[in-house]
């Protein structure tokens, strides 16, 4: 199983803006699901350096149907020019327990 590649993803300073994590995207080449069958995430917590705010985080179905699959961070400031790390810690129905961290680069647009 290959897990899906996290590319740097951008905001604006002053950009609110939710970003996310799909663990059961479509199967490719490059990445298969990470949820086993009918597993879900159960819980979230996600952090960030210091300098973005994680306004919230929620779990969501995913684009297609898979329940409780998507991990969404909604995030705010930052300084332009500089990367943050935003990670995504999840527990799943199933008792495994993992985290995935995301690089959000703040530029002025």
């Amino acid at each position: 199983m290959n897990p899906q590649p996290i590319v740097t993803q951008c905001k604006d300073p002053s950009a609110v803006l939710d970003f996310a994590l799909d663990l059961a995207p479509a199967p490719s080449i490059n990445a298969s699901p990470w949820l086993a069958q009918g597993e879900t995430v159960t819980t979230l917590i996600v952090t960030a350096d210091t300098g973005i705010t994680v306004n919230s985080s929620s779990i969501s179905t995913n684009s297609l149907g898979v329940a409780a699959s998507l991990l969404v961070a909604w995030l705010s400031g930052g300084t332009a020019g500089t990367t943050y790390n935003v990670r995504f810690t999840f527990v799943t129905s199933r008792g495994r327990r993992d985290s995935r961290t995301m690089p959000v680069r703040v530029v002025q647009r």
